[in-house]
């Protein structure tokens, strides 16, 4: 081979084209995504509105443009040029620690008091004058039998036990073996443990007499209902007392209870000389259906009056995917005042019982004076000073105004009063503030008395207090009853509307079940959350459902004796924790056939943390319009095919067609007609692996492993907890928090524990650290 000399190569080197250099990041990000997302990627409201920024790495974030992005256009960009504008993204404004150089923490949202932290406020702070109960174990009432006279209690008791329902039909004979058929009574007793907010009703079914006493006063030591003074019994919320001898009677009423709360509870029953003797107390909770009230809902434990608010007010704002207390509109101060109204209406009524004055008291004024001002002081969170203590305690009774009309002016005034509706408006940040947080973050309320105690003793000013009243607080069921609601939301169990499905299609799937469905998964996430393990991989990974005799002939399995939910356990690799639940896969799917959409962006959202877009035209999926010889899974294929739409039918199809095993009703199948079904697709990862998904199992491993999946789960718990934005505690709050999270065993009531306690020392210095 001839050789060319150097001098002649080096000579042509002149007349080579030179090689281009490599355009930056930076350049690329300018001339493909700055339209879209701003110049530094604050977001452009005409087009993408959020901040570029989020939780992907930067592997994840690189092949992800790759793929997708200039949106409709991808092939714009090749491998290398898409590295570095995301090596340009990630560093300059992406990544948490782009943020924390380029931008101050955002300041926490100004915020008034929820819609729930309004009522729960409310309802401890009546409560902070009286005992305080525990809801008890939930295995029925307290029943005393008697041989009398309608309801004379000087007859003799016959028998006194646990019942766990509250239905009996007696017939013609006698309650229990010995005693007379033909007259007796019988009284129930204890609390009524409601699982949910909202309106409850109820309904008394008798052809004999009977009484329903619900959240009312008790005279201490008798157990009976009485009037506020104490003097005589206070109306039945229920009065059936006058028999109607062989016609069987239903009286209905309705209340508005708080979640989470034991209330106290009565029903009074007699029989004199009917022929047929029967008594039956039914309810329908929230979003449920009519049954008989009976164990888990009722305990045979005392409960105290519950204050509860009733009053309707506007929806909470709930922009940002979490309800937040930003709103303020005339709507909201009209309900607030109205609130307030009720609230000094009740106290004013129940003002013996509250304040413990009797109205023959000498000293009445006086007295009612120290207890207003112990009342205000438990509303403002913090001790009075002298002007707050003359603006809201001593004008309300100057120039001889009577008592009550006192207490009344001066309870709208508290409730009204931005000091209690702002938690932390104008206050100093003090322990009283770190009081305050965590009685918020914990319950949505006002700080127990051993919180405030802590305050004004200076125990809340180091880390490690805080955390140990923050695991107290979290021990408490008003902090169970919060997180159940966080739950409630993140499986989609307070979607409006009711749950129903094709007659024809599905003739057995009726109110009765759906009922039930709903009580399988609450019972199904109390048991984990709150278990002593309280393992968040187990609410996705579990083999398990809890079912009772109706649900397992539905879905025809075989339930363990003993009667009511009982663990189910399931072939791994059909049934998977939440994510296969039957009410979820139910609710998430069309009256009569499933819906691989709504499926994958539940998915998507909740489980794995990811964000998608609001489609940019919505499209409805209408069945008829399809060959009816193809499955579901070629439909959705057919409907979502344009580019537009896989930019994030990308990700949702495939997760959706993982579930297309179980039906519109959550029943699993292999054929769809028939057809056999195909659940396995390839799926883009948050962390941008391609995972090849071949059904529930596959899906489930890869939420429970999935460090973006985590940090998508705290960030979601973290705003509905504290009601903020992460980053106001620092923009790498998710991070922390996830590492913590992993290394307690992903302990979910450790990670309520160690949110709590951070938000509340949040900005406040820490005196040990400060010595340090």
């Amino acid at each position: 081979m001839r050789r060319i000399p150097c001098c002649i190569l080096l000579g042509l080197a002149g007349f080579l084209p030179a090689q281009e250099p490599a355009v930056s990041g930076q350049a690329i990000y300018a001339e493909h995504c700055a339209s879209c997302h701003g110049k530094d990627g604050e977001g452009n409201p005409d087009e993408v509105d959020e901040p570029l920024y989020g939780e992907r790495t930067l592997e994840s974030l690189a092949r992800y443009i790759d793929r997708k992005m200039p949106e409709g256009e991808p092939e714009l960009l090749d491998a290398a040029e898409s590295q570095r504008v995301a090596d340009y993204i990630y560093g300059t404004f992406y990544s948490a620690e782009a943020r924390a150089k380029r931008q101050p923490l955002p300041e926490a949202a100004f915020a008034r008091l929820t819609n729930r932290q309004f009522r729960e406020s409310v309802a401890d702070l009546l409560g902070s004058f009286g005992k305080p109960t525990q809801p008890g174990e939930g295995r029925g009432l307290r029943a005393q039998y008697f041989d009398s006279d309608g309801m004379n209690k000087k007859a003799r008791k016959a028998l006194e036990r646990e019942d766990r329902a509250l239905a009996f039909d007696f017939g013609e004979g006698p309650p229990l073996e010995g005693m007379k058929a033909d007259q007796f009574s019988i009284a129930w007793e204890g609390s009524l443990l409601a699982p949910a907010t909202g309106w409850y009703e109820f309904k008394v079914a008798t052809p004999n007499g009977a009484r329903l006493y619900l959240n009312g006063d008790q005279q201490e030591g008798d157990g009976n209902f009485r009037d506020d003074s104490g003097a005589k019994r206070q109306p039945a919320f229920i009065d059936s007392w006058v028999s109607s001898g062989a016609e069987v009677r239903e009286k209905t009423a309705r209340m508005f209870l708080l979640g989470g709360r034991a209330y106290p509870i009565r029903l009074d029953y007699f029989k004199y000389k009917d022929k047929r003797g029967m008594v039956r107390l039914e309810w329908k909770s929230p979003r449920g259906e009519w049954e008989v009230l009976r164990a888990p809902y009722l305990s045979p434990s005392r409960a105290v009056r519950v204050g509860v608010v009733s009053t309707r007010f506007p929806a909470d704002d709930a922009s940002e995917g979490y309800e937040r207390g930003t709103g303020i509109s005339k709507d909201w101060h009209e309900a607030t005042t109205k609130a307030a109204i009720e609230v000094a209406n009740q106290v004013v009524s129940r003002l013996p019982h509250l304040s413990r004055v009797p109205d023959n008291d000498p000293e009445r004024a006086r007295k009612l004076k120290s207890f207003i001002a112990t009342f205000a002081e438990r509303a403002f969170r913090r001790p009075l000073d002298e002007e707050t203590r003359r603006l809201y305690v001593d004008r309300a009774f100057a120039d001889g105004t009577p008592p009550d009309r006192a207490v009344k002016r001066a309870v709208i005034l508290i409730l009204k009063s931005p000091r209690f509706l702002y938690p932390e408006l104008g206050a100093e940040k003090d322990a009283f503030t770190v009081a305050t947080r965590l009685a918020l973050a914990a319950w949505d309320s006002l700080p127990d008395r051993e919180l405030f105690e802590a305050a004004k003793a200076g125990r809340l000013g180091s880390h490690d207090q805080v955390l140990a009243q923050s695991r107290r607080l979290m021990a408490d069921p008003r902090a169970k009853a919060k997180a159940n609601e966080f739950f409630q939301r993140w499986l989609k169990l307070d979607a409006e509307g009711d749950l129903r499905k094709d007659p024809e299609a599905f003739p057995e799937f009726d109110a009765e079940l759906v009922a039930d469905l709903r009580r399988s998964l609450e019972l199904f996430v109390e048991r984990v959350v709150w278990s002593e393990k309280s393992d968040y991989r187990e609410l996705l990974q579990a083999d398990y459902l809890l079912f009772n005799d109706r649900l397992a002939k539905f879905y025809g399995v075989q339930v363990p004796e003993g009667g009511g939910f009982q663990p189910v356990k399931f072939d791994a690799t059909q049934r998977a924790g939440v994510i296969t639940h039957p009410y979820v896969l139910a609710r998430l799917a069309h009256p009569d056939a499933t819906s691989p959409i709504h499926r994958g962006v539940f998915v998507t959202r909740n489980l794995l943390g990811g964000l998608l877009k609001p489609p940019p035209e919505a499209i409805a999926f209408e069945n008829h319009k399809f060959d009816p010889k193809m499955t579901m899974r070629e439909k959705v294929a057919e409907l979502t095919r344009d580019a537009n739409c896989m930019t994030c039918h990308e990700t949702i199809n495939p997760l959706g067609f993982t579930l297309e095993n179980f039906d519109a009703v959550g029943r699993y199948r292999t054929t769809e007609g028939d057809r056999a079904i195909d659940p396995e697709a390839d799926y883009h990862t948050l962390e941008g692996e391609t995972l090849r998904l071949r059904g529930p199992r596959d899906l489930a491993d890869h939420a429970a492993t999935s460090a973006g999946a985590r940090r998508g789960f705290i960030r979601q718990l973290l705003q509905y907890e504290l009601k903020q934005n992460p980053a106001v505690y620092g923009h790498d709050t998710l991070t922390r928090l996830e590492n913590s999270f992993t290394k307690s065993g992903q302990n979910v009531r450790n990670l309520l524990v160690e949110i709590t306690a951070m938000a509340a020392r949040h900005g406040i210095p820490d005196p040990d650290q400060a010595r340090r």
